[in-house]
């Protein structure tokens, strides 16, 4: 209840001071793009392996599973079919009925499901693509960023990490100014995002050599600013969407700092702890910087600007 009724301040105070832009729940969805034809990533750690009766009801299906990528087999006469697709022309032989009720069925989502979802997409190497006439391959993020080192937090999104402290706005402008790819301070208005990147920070921390490389406070997307915002209480993300639009908080405790503190210590930072705490902007710390996804297009289930013609890219379907 309190947490309701400071949300219910907090609008109010904005709606006296101006006017709150909000995500709206009603917005499109992020858009699958086309990046490998008659191709498939390996689906061994999907979040889901489905017949779908069309891409549109398998896209559906990755949306709800928040999935970052997919594969789907669209059958067709220059398609060859898998052994589920087969049954459907005749009766189910006993041998497929025998196949069908083994684990080999999940071992062998190519021959048994036409939609594969997917927790992350392929990076820059396509390492894990498997040449497959039947299926296309799709990723929320298009063809794979040009750098490396980034991180794929399932059902989260792509992120990278930057251990060089830098200020608050040296950070958000190496995130937005990146050459290697579109992206600003990550993104942390949500429970399952705060954590994700916390146990990231964590894991990340237990891996470092030397453990003076360890990331006890992170900068992310979310700042006080006099000049844009409506309310003491109105923090902002890269997107300047208001931290009032969201009910999740993580502020650690003696956080956020009111008054004349938080002219002075506006910029949040996320701990691995899965807090967020309030700091000077001129601080230098580590930051973290999230990928954006493609832009959306119309017409997307027939669109080839994101499709991938790099090294072992498959130019036409042969139905083998």
């Amino acid at each position: 209840m309190a947490a309701v009724a400071l949300l219910l301040y907090n609008l109010l105070m904005g709606q006296t001071m101006g006017t709150l832009t909000c995500p709206s729940g009603k917005s499109n969805p992020l858009q699958f793009h086309l990046v490998r034809q008659c191709q498939r990533a390996s689906a061994d750690d999907a979040l889901a392996l489905e017949n779908t009766s069309s891409l549109e009801e398998c896209v559906s299906l990755a949306h709800d599973m928040r999935a970052l990528a997919l594969n789907y087999a669209p059958g067709g006469p220059k398609r060859r079919l898998n052994l589920y697709d087969q049954r459907t022309f005749g009766k189910e032989s006993q041998k497929q009925q025998h196949l069908r009720s083994r684990l080999s069925v999940f071992e062998q989502p190519g021959e048994f499901f036409n939609c594969h979802v997917l927790q992350c997409p392929q990076n820059n190497t396509f390492s894990g693509m498997v040449n497959d006439s039947r299926f296309d391959y799709y990723s929320l993020y298009g063809r794979p960023t040009v750098i490396r080192n980034y991180s794929c937090l399932p059902e989260v999104g792509l992120f990278v990490v930057y251990t060089q402290p830098s200020t608050y706005l040296n950070a958000s402008l190496t995130c937005s100014n990146s050459s290697e790819f579109t992206g600003s301070l990550a993104h942390i208005a949500s429970e399952h995002r705060t954590s994700f990147l916390a146990q990231w920070l964590m894991e990340f921390n237990r891996k470092s050599q030397p453990r003076k490389s360890n990331v006890f406070l992170a900068y992310v997307g979310l700042v006080y600013n006099r000049s844009t915002s409506l309310s003491p209480l109105d923090f902002r993300n890269s997107q300047q969407e208001s931290l009032q639009c969201f009910l999740y908080r993580a502020w650690d405790a003696g956080h956020p700092r009111l008054g004349q503190e938080l002219t002075n210590a506006s910029c949040v930072a996320l701990t691995p702890q899965g807090t967020w705490q309030t700091l000077k902007c001129e601080r230098e710390l580590p930051f973290i910087c999230e990928i954006h996804t493609a832009r959306s297009t119309s017409g997307w289930e027939h669109s080839d600007s994101e499709l991938d013609t790099g090294p072992n890219a498959v130019f036409e379907c042969g139905n083998d």
